[in-house]
Parts: C-alpha cells; sequence; structure tokens
C-alpha cells in the first residue's frame, strides 16, 4: 500500500509543469526569464518615462548591465503589454522605495523594492489577466528611497505595444489675438498646468492650471511669438514645446460700388460713413420716405470697422427732423 502511495505521489509531481514548480517568488533574483516567459530591457522604445528618470550601471547583476532609477516623487514609467501576465524585474537594495505603486488598467497596488537581494530581482507579478491589452503605470509616490526598473517579464506569447502615452502637445490656428493649445490626456494626471515662455526653452511661468485638454491664452499679444509646454500634475510628465505667434486676422477690404455718406445735423455736427452704395440707397430710400409722411422718425447706420471696443456691432441713429443735409460721394473699389 505505502509503494502505491508513493508511486501515485510521484506520478503527481512529474505532472506538475516545471515552470510552476520551481517558479521564482516575490524577493528573488532573477537573472534570465523563466521558463514560459520572455524579458524586455529596461530601455524599450514602447516603455515611456516621466520625470527625473536616469539610467546607471553601478548596481550588481543588472539585466544586460543598466537599469533606470529615479528619486523624485511621482515620476512614473508607463507601458502597455498584450497577454495575461507580467512581471516587475528591478534592482533592489536598502536604498529602494518600499511602496511603489503600480497601476494595471487603473487597478492599483504596491510592491517594494527594499530588499536585500541585488539586481534582476522579481518585485512584482500579476497572472490571470483576460488576454487582451493592458495599460500599466509604477509610480514612485513617497519620498523613501528610489525607484528602479531593470526590466519587464511577459509570457510567451505576449508582446509590448505601443500605448500612445507620449504627452505631446499642439498649437492650433493662431489667426486670432489668443494661442489656442490642446493635449492628449495622461493617466494618473489630476490636472494639467499651462506654462509659457518668451524664449525657446524657458524659464516658463504657469499662467493656468485647468482638467480639461485645450486651453486658449486669452492673454497672448499679437504679433508676439510665446513658447509653451504643459505639465501633467500628480505624474510630474511634461510635454514637448510648442510656439505660436497670434495675429489679428485681417478684415478683408470692401470692394464694389461705395460711397461716403456725409450727413449735417441742425447744430453743424457732421458724421460720415463709408458705405455700400445699397446701404446709401437704403438710406435715401428712408429719408425721402419719411419727408412724404411715412417711416419710422430715426434711421440706424452701421459704422462697421469703426467698432471700436468690445461689441458685437455699433450702430449710429439719425434722427429725421435733426438732418440739416446729406451728401454723398460715390467711389468703386477693385476686387483682389
Amino acid at each position: 500500500m505505502k509503494k502505491i502511495v508513493f508511486l501515485f505521489l510521484m506520478t503527481a509531481m512529474l505532472l506538475v509543469p516545471v515552470s510552476s514548480a520551481f517558479a521564482a517568488k516575490i524577493g528573488e533574483q532573477v537573472t534570465s526569464p523563466e521558463a514560459g516567459w520572455q524579458r524586455f530591457d529596461d530601455n524599450h522604445p514602447l516603455i515611456k518615462y516621466c520625470g527625473n528618470w536616469s539610467p546607471y550601471t553601478n548596481g550588481v547583476n543588472l539585466y544586460k548591465g543598466s537599469a533606470n532609477h529615479t528619486g523624485t516623487v511621482n515620476d512614473c514609467a508607463s507601458f502597455a503589454f498584450k497577454g495575461t501576465k507580467v512581471r516587475i524585474i528591478a534592482d533592489t537594495f536598502n536604498n529602494k522605495t518600499k511602496t511603489a505603486q503600480i497601476s494595471i488598467d487603473g487597478v492599483k497596488e504596491t510592491f517594494n523594492e527594499n530588499l536585500t537581494t541585488q539586481g534582476s530581482t522579481l518585485v512584482y507579478e500579476k497572472t490571470g489577466l483576460p488576454d487582451g491589452i493592458h495599460n500599466v503605470r509604477i509610480q514612485l509616490v513617497n519620498n523613501d528611497g528610489y525607484l528602479t526598473l531593470d526590466a519587464i517579464d511577459l509570457e510567451s506569447s505576449g508582446s509590448l505595444v505601443d500605448n500612445n502615452q507620449i504627452f505631446s502637445l499642439k498649437s492650433l490656428s493662431t489667426n486670432t489675438n489668443n494661442a489656442a493649445l490642446s493635449w492628449n490626456s495622461m493617466e494618473g494626471a489630476t490636472g494639467y498646468e499651462i506654462k509659457r515662455s518668451t524664449k525657446a526653452g524657458g524659464p516658463y511661468n504657469t499662467i493656468a492650471t485647468v482638467s480639461e485638454l485645450a486651453y486658449t491664452d486669452t492673454t497672448s499679444s499679437s504679433g508676439n511669438t510665446y513658447y509653451y509646454i504643459v505639465k501633467a500634475v500628480g505624474i510630474n510628465c511634461i510635454t514637448n514645446e510648442v510656439s505660436a505667434t497670434p495675429q489679428v486676422p485681417e478684415i478683408p477690404r470692401p470692394t464694389g460700388e461705395r460711397a461716403i455718406l456725409v450727413v449735417t445735423l441742425n447744430t453743424g455736427l457732421e458724421k460720415e460713413f463709408d458705405l455700400s452704395m445699397a446701404e446709401v440707397n437704403a438710406f435715401i430710400a428712408w429719408y425721402e420716405g419719411k419727408a412724404a409722411g411715412t417711416g419710422s422718425a430715426s434711421y440706424a447706420i452701421d459704422k462697421h470697422d469703426n467698432n471700436k471696443g468690445p461689441f458685437k456691432s455699433r450702430k449710429d441713429y439719425v434722427i429725421f427732423d435733426k438732418i440739416l443735409t446729406y451728401e454723398v460721394n460715390e467711389y468703386s473699389t477693385a476686387s483682389k
């Protein structure tokens, strides 16, 4: 009976996959990917770093001889992958953070890099995810040490994909007296600081903080060139710099048959209007109609480009019985 039980246990052990039976545990050094896994170096172009990350080579057993680290709170690294499981490989030591935050598709957890092993250490593992694309962000959330990234392990059939988390700023049309800006959203950002300078490369002054993904700088001046960046509050991401030179749109010159209408009031005051002949003829029709006893007592004349100030329009109302005389001086303008 004992022999049968022993044989049964041995058979069961043989049926267990080697990768499962001897899988690395959190805190253990994994200098190369285990069976069923593949490794991506921390310098892979599809891993995006936000903030003050820097590479270093003076660690022990670092994968491919280098890793990235940061000591600035809110700095983060992000990537996206297709698959069902992921491992974070880090350079652990007693000067590393104990409270690194990882977000997978918005679900947050923490992991510890303050361990005795050094280089190529498994600090986080997530398995059993739905087979698909997942967005990952790791972040230093407390000032308790460095956050490092040495490599990322994915299942053998998995892959890194472009997560479009490049924080990009665009300058929209500046054919107005204001500079219009837009940018893409960043996961984890609590707001966006708009920074402006009159010199390329700064220094920049914060001119606004918004929650939207667009901003119009109404304090810019026509003809001046401004340089803008946007900072994602909470994750230390900064966009590229863009420049904008706001310009007041040129008001098209009127064309066709026109006239200078000069209205002299009985007080001796003269009012002059640059009008189309259609507008002049409408004024004459009103005046003659009122002289014949019909029509309103006043007439509104549009002041057009004499509209100074923050008004939608300005009109001059002339009173029939205050008009002494009027003069029409016709001219023609050629179309461009």
